[in-house]
């Protein structure tokens, strides 16, 4: 069996990312792994939820940016992982490309994401998300599902 020692978690805020949350700390708890929250914003958000959009004076790519870090902060400290690096990410790209990118040049053994859920994008977690990373990462990856 594999001794895991970094584990990437993949967050889109929805429930189910917060579930998938959740089990990393749990393995990494078993494994006494390292663990990393990332959260990528693809392209330039047009369609997001009126608490995430800036006031016309601040740069709308800083405050999305800003505004994911201490939503991953707060995550964090919810389920219990105080000493978990954070990463976010805003891509031209897709959320995939990112998160195996990272796994990647980070040396990440375990990426932990959720898979079915819906998000105010794209969906991070939604299945083609989910599948691609599962197709074409290099490491382990654990799914949450979310019909449960």
């Amino acid at each position: 069996m594999a001794k895991y020692k970094r584990i990437l978690v993949a967050v889109d805020f929805s429930e189910l990312s917060k579930r998938a949350a959740h089990r990393a700390v749990e393995l990494a708890g078993f494994y006494g792994a390292q663990l990393i929250l990332m959260h990528v914003v693809e392209h330039f958000p047009e369609h997001l939820p009126h608490y995430r959009i800036s006031r016309e004076e601040k740069d709308p790519e800083e405050f999305i940016l800003d505004r994911a870090a201490r939503d991953l902060r707060d995550l964090c400290d919810k389920v219990g992982m105080e000493n978990a690096q954070t990463e976010v990410r805003l891509s031209r790209r897709s959320a995939k490309f990112e998160l195996l990118n990272f796994v990647e040049e980070n040396e990440i053994d375990l990426i932990v994401l959720g898979c079915g859920g819906h998000h105010y994008l794209t969906s991070m977690m939604a299945g083609s998300i989910a599948t691609g990373v599962v197709r074409a990462a290099r490491c382990d990856v654990f799914t949450v599902r979310g019909d449960q």
